[in-house]
């Protein structure tokens, strides 16, 4: 019993330290980049955006390299982090209030993010995503980067706000390059790394031990336990956005983060070392993925493009069926065989 308590702590200070970290790291070497006169976009796009998704990628990449049945909670993470951010997310925040989408969300990124899910489940196919085909994505990922930042050279209102709040007090203060402000900037990244690293191990190490203490799978807790941990960042700032009324920027950052997820996380995890993807998750997980992530676009295709209450209802209840399921009777093949 009191190892089982201590598992629990660890799992909670896990995601506690990869919260932490992950703002540490991101403040310091957001300071560090406009101290060299970085441009603020430059920062928005790739430090802020990076940053705030490494406890995903640290997670995913310890659980990869631990191998094993515990390997199936990093692509677990990833799919079970991608059907919360449409259909409990986005639930919560139409329910909250009827959200509006931005046009052009539907006809660019949300196409786009369709279309790596696609390319996703097709690399899982044969039960597992090879260096090259981590390659495959990561190189997708520099390309969306690339898109971005030459398709418009300033940052919407929320990723802009998102990357002044790390540098405002730089910009404002106008000090320019100093010994003493570089090294406190490199501290924090230092702390930042750290609380990651420890963060992430505790919570794969505490998971994989909740699984065995209840005889689940480690794939099952990947896909509901440490996907819903991970996406509470999401979580927080798309209900933030709706409270301001600006449901464009909920599904925005939904989107980007699903595709952050499958591009950067899958690709670096998988480059690292081949991800193993379960076989049974082809005819269950994927097509679930890929369904929660249709269904919001086909509900605000019709003008006025808005997602409203009972349609956010709708999300939850998916959701709240899906990990239902898995946990009574486990996804197919899900099992340890032994």
């Amino acid at each position: 019993m009191n190892l089982f308590l201590l598992n629990i702590l660890l799992f909670l200070a896990g995601f506690v330290f990869l919260t932490g970290g992950a703002e540490f790291l991101v403040r310091g070497a957001s300071r560090f980049a406009v101290r060299l006169n970085v441009p603020l976009v430059v920062i928005g796009l790739t430090i802020v955006a990076f940053g705030t998704s490494l406890p995903e990628l640290l997670v995913s990449l310890i659980a990869n390299l631990e191998g094993g049945t515990t390997a199936d909670i990093s692509i677990g993470n990833v799919v079970g982090s991608n059907i919360a951010n449409f259909a409990l997310i986005l639930g919560i925040v139409a329910f909250l209030r009827p959200a509006s989408v931005e046009r052009k969300l539907l006809h660019r990124e949300y196409p786009l993010m369709l279309a790596v899910s696609l390319g996703f489940w097709a690399m899982a196919w044969n039960g597992a995503i090879s260096r090259f085909e981590g390659f495959l994505l990561f190189l997708g990922l520099i390309g969306f980067t690339y898109y971005s930042y030459t398709s418009s050279r300033t940052l919407p209102k929320d990723e802009q706000a998102e990357a002044l709040e790390y540098v405002e007090d730089v910009l404002e203060a106008n000090k320019g390059v100093t010994l003493s402000a570089l090294f406190r900037d490199l501290g924090f990244v230092l702390i930042g790394i750290i609380g990651l690293l420890m963060g992430a191990n505790w919570l794969v190490d505490s998971a994989t031990f909740m699984a065995r203490y209840f005889g689940i799978s480690e794939l099952v807790i990947g896909l509901t336990v440490v996907a819903l941990g991970t996406s509470l960042p999401e979580l927080a700032t798309s209900v933030v956005a709706i409270l301001r009324k600006e449901g464009d920027i909920a599904l925005g950052n939904l989107v980007g983060s699903n595709l952050f997820n499958m591009l950067a996380i899958v690709g670096i995890t998988a480059m690292v070392k081949p991800l193993p993807a379960p076989l049974a998750m082809r005819t269950f997980d994927f097509p679930v993925m890929l369904v929660i992530s249709i269904l919001p676009l086909l509900l605000v295709l019709r003008r006025p493009h808005i997602l409203r209450r009972w349609q956010g209802v709708v999300m939850l209840l998916l959701y709240l069926l899906y990990n239902g399921w898995i946990l009574v009777s486990g996804t197919p093949g899900a099992f340890p065989s032994g």
